[in-house]
């Protein structure tokens, strides 16, 4: 029998942990994330909860209360990957937002680790030799409204039919909740965030695999970038000590 992923299994718990109760019987924390979606519920309504079978969407789970349905992304661990793109929608999304050429460019050369002898370098050799290219990468970036890219790598990605209502961090036994206005706000706050690579606030940009071994099972991966935000728990928890710092 094939083994269910971690992150897979993780969502399925908390579908079961969420479907089919009622609300005044649901665990301190759970109860905590549905007062949130729906304020002033009647504590007698049940939950129905399942699974987002269609896995390339931002929600997780579905939750239903009183004829009401809201989404939920679901994540765990650490390094998480928020969001995978083709390069060439990337690329769309910097023109839309009037990028300097140039600095797509160089974006690009980053991506594909592509150095001045054409040698193919890992993220870490391409930013340690080109820190002023980043350096520019990164400043030119900014200038994105960060709304812009919450919605786009949290919130509702580039072809998902919802956009999700909030994001929880952990098992159903110990997590942290954030609901889709929570997270714009930690994005704004950390807009201004310092790194030698690039990354837009609190997010990290890189290829999904820049496959330096030529390995042809996973070269379709260099056309595609990924959205790493390695800092989610902590800045999730910054966000619930000084929420009255993150006024937007």
């Amino acid at each position: 029998m094939k083994e269910i992923q971690a992150g897979y299994q993780n969502e399925f718990n908390f579908v079961l942990a969420f479907n089919n109760k009622q609300i005044k019987n649901l665990d301190p924390l759970l109860r905590e994330v549905i007062d949130d979606l729906y304020p002033g519920i009647n504590e007698y309504c049940v939950v129905k909860s399942w699974r987002n079978h269609i896995n390339n969407e931002k929600a997780d789970i579905f939750v239903k209360v009183d004829g009401y349905i809201r989404t939920i992304s679901i994540k765990m661990g650490s390094r998480n990957s928020v969001h995978v793109e083709s390069l060439t929608s990337f690329i769309d999304l910097l023109n839309k937002n009037n990028i300097n050429k140039s600095v797509i460019n160089d974006y690009c050369l980053y991506h594909y680790g592509i150095n001045k002898d054409k040698r193919r370098l890992t993220s870490k050799e391409y930013c340690e030799l080109n820190e002023d290219k980043i350096k520019k990468i990164n400043n030119e970036f900014k200038k994105i409204d960060s709304k812009i890219i919450a919605e786009r790598f949290l919130l509702n990605g580039n072809n998902s039919e919802y956009q999700i209502d909030g994001i929880i961090y952990g098992t159903p036994n110990d997590f942290l909740w954030i609901n889709k206005h929570d997270i714009i706000k930690i994005i704004e706050r950390t807009w201004n965030k310092t790194s030698n690579s690039v990354h837009l606030g609190c997010l990290f940009i890189q290829p999904l695999n820049r496959c330096i071994n030529e390995n042809k099972k996973y070269l379709w991966m260099r056309d595609y970038i990924q959205i790493k935000w390695y800092s989610l728990f902590d800045d999730i928890l910054d966000f619930k000590n000084n929420k009255n710092n993150y006024a937007v």
